[in-house]
C-alpha cells in the first residue's frame, strides 16, 4: 500500500498499522513516528493517534464511536455498539464478569492452573502457548458457559479467521472475508444449538443467565444474545492467552525482573503476581495493540479538526511506551509506579474482561514462577502476522521447565 504524496508526507507523517512486519518489533517504529507527531495519516483515510495523552483522551471521547458495522462483523456487534444501546448490555455483562463475580473464581482458576502445571512440569519441554495459556483460558471461559471440554479444541480452531473481524472491514481482503464468513457461520450455528439446548435445560452458568435476560424482554433483546455470547467467549480466552505468553516472554528476556517477580510471588504465599508486576507486564507488551473508532460527531485530536465518518486508529502499544508518561518506557520494571497503561482501554468501552484476564494471568504466571526453579527458552520465538493487526501474540513459546 502506497503512502500519500511526498507533499502530504511532509505535512504529517504516514503510518500503516496494518503492515504485517509491524508485529516483529512495533515499538521502535512507534517511537519514530510518535516523536514526529501525535496524529499521523494512514491508509484508507485513517487518522492514527500515537501519544498517550491523545490516545487516553480519545478513548474517553464519546464523539468517537464504532459506527455501523458491516454484515461480517455481526458476530461481534456488541463491540460496535455506542450509547444508548451499549449501556444496558454492558451492565448485564458486567454483572457476570465484574470484579466481585470474577474474584469468586480464584480457587477454581488456581486449580486449573495447577493441573496444567503438573503435566507441564512432568514433560519439562512444553509450549507455554498451546500446552498452558490456551488450555487454561479456554477451560475457564468455557467453564463459565458450561461448554464441554471436548468441544474446546473446535472453538479454538474457529478463532483465527473470526478474529480478523476485529480489524475494520476496509483492511480485510476477500480471502479474509470468505474465511471469516465460513468460520463465523459455523460458530453461530454452534451457539444457536447451545442456546436452544440451554433454554430447555437451564443451569447456573453464564449462558443460562444471559438467556434468561433475553427471554425476559427487559434489557437484553433476543437478537443481541448470540453476538454478546460470541464476544464474551472468544475475547474471553484469545486475548488472555496472549497476555500470559507475552508476559512470560517479557520476563524470560529480562532475567533480573523475572527473579524479582518470582521472589514477590513466593513471598505472597499464594503464587499470584502482585498488581504492580501485572500492570507492568500488561503495559510492556500489550496483547491489544490498536483499537479503532469512527468519528460520530465532529471533534478534534491533537488540535486537528476531524469530521463525521473519519476512521481513527488509537495505538495502544505506542501510548504504553510514551516517554512523556513512562520513564525509560522500553525497560521492563515490575516495580513501576504509577503505571497508567491503556492496555484494557478506557471510558465506556473499557474492557469487560479485564478482571477475568487479570485473575487468570496473575495466577498462571505467579504459580508458574513459584513452582519452577528455572524457565529457559527452547527455540526462536515467532510473532504471528496472519491473525489480526489488533492482537499481538506468538505462534508458539517453547520452553524448558525445571
Amino acid at each position: 500500500m502506497n503512502p500519500p504524496s511526498a507533499l502530504r508526507l511532509a505535512v504529517r507523517p504516514y503510518f500503516d498499522p496494518f503492515d504485517p512486519d509491524l508485529h516483529t518489533d512495533p515499538y521502535a517504529r512507534y517511537a519514530a513516528v510518535r516523536e514526529r507527531a501525535a496524529l499521523c495519516e494512514g491508509p484508507h483515510g485513517l487518522m492514527v493517534v500515537t501519544r498517550h495523552a491523545e490516545v487516553s483522551r480519545a478513548l474517553r471521547d464519546n464523539r468517537l464511536g464504532h459506527g455501523p458495522l458491516t454484515a461480517p462483523n455481526r458476530i461481534f456487534s456488541f463491540l460496535g455498539m455506542d450509547p444508548p444501546e451499549h449501556g444496558p448490555l454492558r451492565r448485564i455483562a458486567a454483572r457476570l464478569f465484574g470484579p466481585a463475580a470474577i474474584s469468586a473464581l480464584a480457587p477454581e482458576v488456581a486449580t486449573a492452573v495447577d493441573g496444567l502445571l503438573d503435566i507441564a512440569l512432568e514433560k519439562q519441554h512444553v509450549d507455554l502457548l498451546t500446552d498452558f495459556a490456551y488450555p487454561l483460558s479456554l477451560r475457564v471461559v468455557c467453564g463459565l458457559f458450561a461448554l464441554p471440554e471436548q468441544e474446546q479444541p473446535w472453538i479454538r480452531e474457529q478463532t483465527p479467521p473470526i478474529a480478523r473481524l476485529l480489524d475494520p472491514p476496509y483492511a480485510l481482503t476477500e480471502h479474509d472475508l470468505a474465511a471469516a464468513h465460513s468460520a463465523a457461520g459455523g460458530f453461530v450455528a454452534y451457539l444457536h444449538r447451545k442456546i436452544n439446548d440451554r433454554r430447555r435445560r437451564p443451569g447456573s452458568d453464564a449462558l443460562s443467565a444471559l438467556i434468561a435476560e433475553a427471554d425476559s424482554g427487559t434489557t437484553l433483546a433476543r437478537h443481541d444474545l448470540l453476538p454478546l455470547c460470541a464476544l464474551l467467549l472468544m475475547a474471553g480466552y484469545e486475548t488472555t492467552a496472549n497476555i500470559i505468553t507475552n508476559s512470560a516472554l517479557a520476563l524470560l528476556r529480562h532475567p533480573a525482573q523475572l527473579a524479582t517477580a518470582r521472589s514477590k510471588a513466593g513471598r505472597a504465599g499464594h503464587g499470584r503476581l502482585d498488581s504492580s508486576t501485572m500492570n507492568e507486564l500488561l503495559r510492556y507488551d500489550s496483547s491489544i495493540q490498536i483499537t479503532f473508532r469512527t468519528v460520530q460527531r465532529p471533534t478534534s485530536i491533537a488540535g486537528t479538526p476531524l469530521h463525521r465518518g473519519t476512521p481513527v486508529a488509537l495505538l495502544i502499544g505506542s501510548a504504553n511506551h510514551d516517554p512523556r508518561v513512562f520513564a525509560r518506557p522500553d525497560r521492563l520494571d515490575v516495580d513501576r509506579a504509577p503505571n497508567p497503561h491503556l492496555s484494557f482501554g478506557a471510558g465506556i468501552h473499557y474492557c469487560l474482561g479485564a478482571p477475568l484476564a487479570r485473575l487468570e494471568a496473575s495466577l498462571a504466571l505467579g504459580r508458574l514462577l513459584a513452582r519452577t526453579r528455572s524457565i529457559e527458552l527452547a527455540d526462536r520465538v515467532v510473532r504471528h502476522k496472519d491473525i489480526t493487526a489488533t492482537i499481538r501474540g506468538v505462534t508458539a513459546l517453547p520452553v524448558t521447565l525445571t
